[in-house]
């Protein structure tokens, strides 16, 4: 029996237009009506998700940065796993060295060490990753405006930032030069004590090494009592894969990727067609049979 639900958000929860389906909140609610616990585990910040609860008014428990932070349904931390500064420090000359321009996830907002023009122009690599109709003009007007770029901060005084303290937890980049994603998905890959993933092919996603969905989904689980087998995760990315390889009740999207479809028991539709929706109504069919 099912108790415990668990869904990624970007090309599971949420559709093309970034928003969860109303027909998806019926789902979730009627899921919550049956006593199973729903919550979300995504490679977002809280700041970014918090809204779109909100907007929904679901409560539920996240896992965030792909693990890097869990908090509970007011939004309370209950866990943080951070980066060591030695390893952070390795990372950010890494992605300098090649030019890339990232983001770094602390618990005191989101930092980078690019000037205004670079970020932009990572911002817009992120937009038209999201948004692939976009023209380059369209693209960078709508980042321009939106939080990820507009509440960025910039380190002047990297040496400070790093002996300062702050807590990193996440580093995010995205690029359209997808071999120079793929060589710093190598070679920062190749660093003791990380976890490198991935929501889109072209962006790299970067952890602790135990900052991962399916690791601390599986200490969550415990805690509530859940067995492996009354847990049910959703997702479509390589940043789920660790929940698919933790949980034998796993469901891929139709438009997950080959490798987490592989690994999946049972494969939904797809996020723009009411795919999480129906994977929980499945649930619940089979639970009052």
């Amino acid at each position: 029996m099912i108790r415990f639900i668990a869904s990624d958000m970007d090309g599971t929860l949420l559709n093309e237009k970034h928003k969860i389906d109303k027909e998806t909140v019926i789902a979730i609610k009627k899921a919550e009506e049956a006593g199973i616990v729903f919550a979300i585990s995504t490679g977002r910040e809280y700041e970014t998700v918090e809204p779109l609860l909100k907007e929904n008014n679901i409560k539920c428990q996240c896992v965030l940065m792909n693990g890097a932070e869990y908090r509970d349904e007011n939004g309370n931390i209950l866990e943080e796993i951070n980066i060591e500064q030695e390893t952070a420090t390795r990372i950010i000359h890494i992605l300098q060295e090649e030019k890339v321009s990232a983001r770094i996830f602390t618990n005191k907002g989101i930092y980078t060490t690019d000037t205004k023009e670079e970020a932009l122009q990572e911002m817009v690599y992120r937009t038209l990753s999201f948004n692939p109709d976009f023209t380059q003009e369209e693209a960078v007007k709508f980042a321009k405006v939106q939080a990820y770029f507009v509440n960025l901060n910039y380190i002047s005084k990297l040496e400070e930032f790093l002996n300062s303290d702050m807590e990193i937890r996440k580093f995010v980049a995205f690029h359209n030069d997808l071999d120079l994603i793929n060589k710093m998905k190598k070679v920062i890959g190749e660093i003791k004590g990380v976890a490198v993933s991935s929501s889109f092919k072209d962006n790299i996603e970067v952890t602790d090494i135990t900052a991962q969905k399916g690791i601390i989904l599986a200490k969550v689980a415990k805690k509530m009592g859940f067995k492996r087998d009354e847990v049910l995760v959703l997702g479509d990315s390589f940043n789920d894969y660790s929940m698919f390889t933790e949980f034998t009740e796993s469901v891929a999207m139709g438009n997950a990727i080959p490798e987490i479809k592989e690994v999946a028991k049972y494969i939904t539709d797809t996020n723009n067609n009411l795919g999480v929706a129906k994977a929980i109504y499945k649930v619940l069919e089979e639970q009052n049979k």
